[in-house]
């Protein structure tokens, strides 16, 4: 193997620079095409949520998948200030569903299912609605999160975060995804006009990613399952790709909806 990579590290990094492209282009573009690549993305997760959850009938993954673009779809097309209703609608979803689910399991996770992959989507729109910079700046942090994580919690090892839940993960790779999701930060306030001082904002993200990382390995934890999917090779499914997303971003729409109050702007 290439550099003494292994062959799941290597699986990783040829197909996170394949599907960078795909990402970035859109995030630039806006309009359409970053609206068509969250409606892609948020069909092939409900899916992968659906098998996941156990949900057997075709009828009700399908329609899950099209809920979920429909959202976007909506988002879209009409007034996104009322966007953020749609987001508390969704969050309530996502909560309730989870709830309900311990009394009737297959219909209550599928009803989480919408609003878990819903929010993100919802709250990514409603970020590059306002700013490019800030939905990179959100893929960024997320992305430096895990790959921090991953070489400090390889690299340096020690206590672990989560043993019950996530065995694999350290207390050292979450500081190792903290500090460099910092320094990515950093990096692209030099690079682009962007608040030097929001690299602490990426720090206390990056745990909040940690955080979705972790409730994703205790749903598959439950469900007895390894991986979400196998779309992506080296990280599983798309789920696995985007678990710190799915927690990151609805606090960041959140974030950018409140900070004016405070007097300030993300």
């Amino acid at each position: 193997m290439p550099l003494g990579l292994s062959d799941n590290l290597f699986k990783r990094i040829v197909s996170a620079l394949l599907l960078l492209p795909f990402v970035l282009w859109p995030i630039h573009t806006g309009g359409w095409a970053f609206a068509m690549l969250l409606m892609i993305g948020g069909a092939l997760m409900a899916l992968e949520w659906c098998n996941l959850t156990g949900t057997p009938q075709i009828w009700k993954k399908v329609l899950a998948a099209l809920f979920v673009v429909a959202v976007v779809l909506i988002i879209q097309l009409t007034d996104r200030n009322d966007g953020h209703l749609i987001i508390a609608m969704l969050a309530a979803l996502a909560i309730g569903g989870a709830l309900v689910a311990k009394k009737i399991s297959e219909d209550g996770w599928w009803f989480s299912g919408i609003g878990y992959v819903g929010l993100p989507l919802v709250s990514l729109l409603l970020i590059r609605n306002e700013s490019a910079i800030v939905v990179l700046w959100v893929f960024l942090v997320v992305w430096a999160t895990d790959v921090g994580g991953y070489f400090a919690g390889k690299g340096i090892g020690g206590p672990k975060l989560a043993p019950r839940i996530s065995p694999k993960k350290t207390w050292a790779g979450l500081a190792g995804g903290v500090a460099l999701s910092s320094a990515v930060s950093v990096g692209l306030a030099w690079g682009f006009q962007f608040e030097q001082s929001h690299w602490v904002l990426a720090g206390l993200l990056a745990i909040v990613a940690q955080m979705g990382d972790l409730a994703e390995s205790a749903l598959k934890r439950g469900f007895g399952v390894k991986d979400s999917g196998g779309l992506i090779p080296g990280h599983g499914g798309l789920l696995d790709r985007v678990d710190g997303l799915v927690f990151v971003a609805p606090v960041v729409a959140l974030l950018m909806y409140i900070s004016p109050l405070f007097g300030f702007e993300l």
